[in-house]
């Protein structure tokens, strides 16, 4: 496993003060965010990680083990965290960040300025499901019920056949997955979702304040599950206005505060 590996498509900016590692959704791999390279300022390097078995490293076998792939992560992460650096994760990255996050604290030491949890409800509230053990076609079933997957990749049986191995794994490294609920991590958590998302209630993305002993607040932009592909821009923005903040020292965070924003 090289260092490198995990970061094909980094955007390395001289001028940068903070990077960004954003981790994808299940089935997804690190260039879902190429996107936000171009509408990011200068001062935030972009380094989307890429998780074996898909991507750059679809030769690699796919890791199910979600203690085993937060501690091959925050080590790499670590090795680059000579400048303040920040989480994002959408979906199954959200609870990857999460932890990571808990790893980067209790193995290095060093913590997030930020964690991003986009589209997924805190992890100790997710409904418990099973939908790694069903059939190819259940699979399907529940991809077409959470949208985001364009009609031309799911009508092209060739690429379903890779395809479904990957995300079939994604679903089992998150359904098995059992955190720490006594382990808080020492981050400010900013939560983003779709208002439609029925995954992911209000009431459960508070609950990522449950998991930090820092400020938590909570976003919801007009959208579903995936919300993130109509409202780029504004969930680009917000996560440039709470890095910039953070940077400039203008806002103090205070444990348990939390603010729901609409």
């Amino acid at each position: 496993m090289s260092n490198s590996s995990f970061f094909p498509h980094t955007l390395r900016r001289p001028s940068a003060k903070v990077r960004l590692f954003c981790f994808p959704y299940a089935g997804a791999n690190a260039a879902y965010y190429r996107s936000w390279g171009p509408i990011l300022p200068d001062e935030i390097e972009l380094w989307p990680v890429e998780l074996p078995g898909r991507g750059t490293r679809f030769s690699e076998p796919a890791q199910d083990c979600m203690s085993s792939l937060a501690r091959d992560v925050a080590a790499v992460i670590a090795q680059h965290a000579e400048i303040p650096f920040a989480l994002f994760g959408h979906s199954m990255g959200s609870a990857i960040a999460f932890a990571t996050s808990e790893n980067l604290l209790s193995r290095h030491g060093i913590k997030p300025a930020a964690v991003f949890a986009s589209g997924r409800a805190a992890p100790h509230k997710v409904r418990k499901r099973s939908i790694h053990l069903l059939s190819d076609e259940g699979i399907r079933e529940e991809i077409q019920r959470l949208g985001g997957t364009p009609p031309e990749i799911m009508g092209n049986e060739e690429l379903m056949t890779l395809v479904l191995p990957v995300i079939r794994n994604d679903y089992r490294l998150i359904e098995t997955y059992e955190p720490e609920t006594d382990c808080k991590i020492q981050s400010p958590v900013h939560v983003l979702c779709g208002r439609d998302d029925v995954d992911a209630p209000l009431q459960d993305l508070k609950a990522w304040q449950e998991l930090t002993s820092e400020s938590c607040d909570v976003t919801l932009f007009d959208g579903d599950h995936f919300y993130l592909n109509g409202e780029l821009q504004k969930v680009v923005s917000r996560v440039v206005g709470q890095l910039d903040a953070i940077l400039r020292r203008s806002t103090i965070n205070k444990p348990s505060e939390l603010t729901v924003l609409t």
